[in-house]
């Protein structure tokens, strides 16, 4: 049963301020996490202790083998490369004509045989120029360069360009035979083709014989 304090006490503990009920004490941090707190430690920089990472350190590679070094990494040269070991180049073109990329390749370089190939995007300028379309907007540009060994005095070369845009495609296509006919004489012939789909009147066919000799 409830004596008649009861109500009292219950009255007295719902309607009393917060600040007169005790509330335990906050613990103080320790004074090492404070200090880690206020100057955290920082990152220390990898560190070769025992020399792993020289070359003079390293295990010895077994014979036939090769040590990968940072050549054989990704990304780790400056220009483009294809498998084989052919040599290509990225460079820029530039000219009042035009303006534009050009990526090339040495498909082929041996003693007898050369074979060169790049392709073209830029921009044209100004028509009828440097073996261009008649007008002028983005365009594409492709080039084939062979050269051919036929004798120990003789040799073929043929060049083909083509060049297409919203004026039209433009093809030049020469070959050229070349002649040591003494130390200091060359003959050469040759054929040259030009085609233009947007403008007829720039279609040839010019064939060429020279004789040079050199004083």
């Amino acid at each position: 049963m409830l004596d008649a304090a009861t109500p009292l006490l219950l009255w007295l503990a719902l309607t009393a301020p917060p600040t007169a009920i005790p509330t335990p004490a906050l613990p103080l941090l320790q004074p090492e996490v404070v200090q880690r707190l206020i100057d955290p430690p920082r990152c220390l920089a990898a560190q070769c202790v025992n020399g792993e990472w020289q070359r003079g350190a390293m295990v010895s590679i077994p014979a036939g083998q090769r040590r990968i070094d940072a050549n054989d990494l990704p990304g780790s040269g400056s220009r483009l490369r294809l498998s084989g070991n052919r040599p290509d180049w990225v460079k820029a073109q530039g000219s009042n004509a035009r303006v534009g990329m050009q990526y090339g390749v040495q498909a082929v370089q041996t003693k007898d045989t050369s074979l060169k190939m790049s392709v073209d995007t830029g921009y044209r300028m100004k028509g009828y120029a440097d073996d261009g379309i008649a007008g002028t907007g983005p365009i594409l540009r492709g080039q084939v360069e062979w050269q051919q060994t036929l004798s120990k005095r003789t040799r073929l070369s043929q060049t083909t360009r083509l060049e297409t845009g919203q004026r039209g495609t433009y093809l030049r296509n020469s070959l050229q035979v070349k002649t040591q006919l003494l130390p200091a004489l060359t003959f050469s012939s040759g054929v040259e083709v030009s085609r233009d789909s947007n403008l007829v009147g720039r279609n040839k066919t010019d064939a060429t014989m020279n004789l040079r000799y050199a004083f």
